[in-house]
């Protein structure tokens, strides 16, 4: 997003966030999708989505490796779930979500992805 933002400008950066939301919502369709920060959103999946949550995730990635030949919008994702018992609180199940999604991070640069640090 910052990339975006200081070389194309705010309101190519906010199109950027509405066609990423978009992608998210279409993948996640029946979980509700949260925007938490200026480019991280959050899923919190249930249901048949939850049961499906590990090919969700590949479709998330699957349509980021085709995007960036394409320069369309690529979309790093982390997985991870909340255990009672082991977990002091949500956060540590966000954390290592986090994590994972800079590993997906890394792998799409690898394959070609633009990040922040890359400008």
């Amino acid at each position: 997003m910052k990339a975006i933002n200081d070389t194309l400008g705010h309101k190519a950066g906010d199109e950027y966030i509405f066609k990423a939301s978009r992608i998210i919502c279409e993948i996640f369709r029946h979980s509700p999708v949260y925007r938490v920060g200026g480019d991280e959103f959050v899923a919190v999946l249930q249901g048949q989505e939850y049961l499906s949550r590990k090919d969700l995730l590949q479709a998330l990635h699957d349509r980021s490796e085709e995007h960036i030949s394409t320069n369309e919008v690529v979309i790093s994702g982390g997985l991870s779930e909340y255990r009672p018992g082991s977990d002091s609180s949500l956060h540590d199940a966000f954390e290592r979500a986090d994590a994972l999604m800079y590993e997906e991070k890394k792998l799409l640069k690898s394959m070609g992805a633009i990040t922040r640090e890359d400008t």
